[in-house]
């Protein structure tokens, strides 16, 4: 999946920043299972640039699936450093033929 840090992830209409994003295979294992759990359609936004000005993020990709947004664990939120007070979410995204695990910013 073309997805990566910086590009806004679409859920219920509010756009959520991607602070990091990273293959994940757990759910090769268990396709079925995580396709329950994936009850989520959402897109991505990604900026455009042209020449040297970067416009609004315009769409990227539409009709992923994923899992809800859920609060990362204490160990996963020290390694990411945060310049705005913020609560760290992730969500486990697929596109019927690969999977990512996302961290989402949600700002306070």
């Amino acid at each position: 999946m073309d997805i990566h840090e910086g590009e806004l992830l679409t859920v219920g209409g509010i756009d959520y920043p991607i602070r990091s994003c990273a293959p994940w295979s757990m759910a090769k294992q268990s396709q079925p299972s995580f396709a329950r759990m994936a009850v989520l359609t959402v897109s991505t936004k990604g900026s455009v640039i042209e020449g040297t000005l970067r416009k609004a993020a315009a769409t990227k990709l539409t009709g992923l699936k994923c899992t809800p947004l859920d609060p990362v664990s204490a160990e996963l939120a020290a390694t990411v450093v945060l310049d705005t007070p913020c609560q760290l979410v992730q969500t486990f995204l697929t596109d019927g033929t690969g999977f990512v695990h996302l961290v989402l910013e949600v700002l306070k």
